[in-house]
């Protein structure tokens, strides 16, 4: 019994010694400063707002239009002629683009004649001309955009030329009447222009072209 008396006695003196050593190596953090625990301050980023261009819509005859890049752009027919031959000039300048809307919703416009100068067809430029027969696309035109012939349901045909590289979606959507489109430029895509819905339209276009394939697949390829 005295043995483990003084065993006992042995372990409790270590203890407290074992406990000095364990405080003797602890590591000190230092309390952080009020800088460290300060949120970092919030920046709002800078971002610089595109300019937006002031229109500066002038008028002439039946037109109203805006010059731009030394270049006219037609902004609104305001006539009432049912056959339209759209100059190639106005007070002095070059024609080189239809604008959004242009000719939208001229219900009575029979004949639509392009001057030579255009590079251009915006969108919806010719929407909803439903009495519209004849437009013309001039061999300088590059691009026709979104819904431009949209709903021009008496349009029977029509030439797209070699130098246009995008036609985009829905040009002839509900051109009900539409019979005859022909494609010049080999490397034009079709993009959803609406010929899906149009069962009596035939296409012509470039042997071996994408376009070509696409009217073949649909059985609208002319033979």
């Amino acid at each position: 019994m005295k043995k483990l008396v003084l065993t006992a006695a042995a372990i409790m003196a270590v203890l407290p010694s074992a406990a000095c050593g364990s405080k003797k190596d602890d590591v000190i953090v230092p309390a952080p400063t009020q800088a460290e625990t300060q949120a970092p301050e919030e920046y709002e980023e800078e971002t610089e707002k595109p300019t937006e261009r002031v229109a500066h819509i002038q008028s002439a005859d039946d037109y109203e239009y805006e010059v731009i890049d030394g270049e006219v752009t037609i902004t609104k027919y305001t006539g009432t002629d049912t056959v339209v031959e759209v100059p190639s000039e106005i007070d002095g300048v070059k024609v080189t683009f239809i604008d959004d809307h242009a000719f939208e919703f001229k219900y009575k416009l029979t004949s639509v004649t392009l001057p030579d100068t255009l590079t251009g067809i915006g969108e919806s430029a010719f929407s909803d001309c439903s009495a519209l027969e004849y437009v013309n696309i001039p061999a300088g035109v590059t691009h026709i955009d979104r819904g431009a012939f949209i709903a021009c349901t008496s349009l029977t045909e029509i030439t797209i030329p070699a130098a246009v590289t995008s036609v985009q979606e829905e040009a002839f959507t509900a051109c009900e009447a539409l019979t005859s489109l022909t494609i010049e430029n080999p490397t034009l895509a079709y993009e959803s222009w609406g010929l899906e819905e149009l069962p009596n339209v035939v296409i012509y276009a470039p042997e071996g072209s994408e376009t070509a394939q696409w009217a073949s697949d649909m059985g609208k390829l002319a033979q």
